[in-house]
């Protein structure tokens, strides 16, 4: 039976093209672990957004004008956590296959199960980002639960005091957005030593390809947006 080898999780951070030369050449030991690290990833994803249901805005924010145009459902309902799970689970899986299919088609690895398992990995990466971005959600989201539009709407009130309600939230918007820029740019490069590693292409075969299933799978995720 399979075990959890924490060893190989931290080295696709530390050092992906090792980790995932490893599991390509070791599929049956880390196939498990690699659902097991899509599982996980996609759990934290949907606790992120928990806040947004857990913590309400002020009551004030329905009083203002135009308030009969806001979403009674605002915040987020409680089926957007389980939406959020499913989709990440089942979007992993799908994004895994693309991988594989349109891969092979291009004269990449022909084993799934290799794939599959290098995959799923780079999901060792994507835990730590969505825990990061989890714990400033909470803090912007709660941040911004305390602004008192009335007092924002106060036509006497002074630039500190106004900065001073609303301060909090856009420095955490600032920080999320920052964030957000390098997660991404750090997701993306480990997901290129992936795709390079398990099918043997070069750089701009793997970035084209990672672009073609991000492309394939955003259009196909439409249908199951939030709304």
């Amino acid at each position: 039976m399979a075990t959890f080898d924490l060893g190989i999780i931290l080295q696709v951070i530390t050092s992906p093209n090792a980790a995932f030369a490893q599991i390509r050449d070791n599929e049956e030991r880390y196939f498990t672990q690699g659902i097991a690290l899509l599982v996980i990833s996609s759990i934290l994803g949907a606790m992120a957004i928990l806040p947004m249901v857990m913590i309400p805005i002020n009551d004030d924010f329905f009083e203002m004008d135009g308030a009969e145009n806001i979403d009674t459902g605002f915040p987020i309902a409680e089926s957007a956590v389980v939406l959020s799970f499913a989709s990440s689970l089942l979007g992993g899986f799908v994004s895994a296959a693309l991988y594989y299919f349109i891969g092979k088609k291009l004269d990449g690895n022909t084993n799934w199960k290799k794939v599959f398992s290098v995959v799923f990995h780079i999901h060792a990466v994507v835990i730590p980002i969505t825990i990061i971005v989890g714990i400033v959600l909470f803090f912007m989201w709660s941040s911004f639960s305390t602004i008192q539009p009335s007092i924002l709407l106060d036509p006497n009130i002074s630039n500190d005091d106004a900065f001073s309600e609303i301060g909090p939230f856009i420095g955490y918007v600032i920080l999320l957005a920052t964030l957000g820029i390098g997660f991404v740019i750090w997701g993306l490069i480990v997901s290129i030593k992936a795709i390079k590693t398990v099918h043997g292409f070069g750089t701009g075969k793997a970035f084209g390809l990672i672009l073609l299933v991000g492309l394939i799978t955003s259009l196909a995720s439409i249908p199951f947006g939030f709304g």
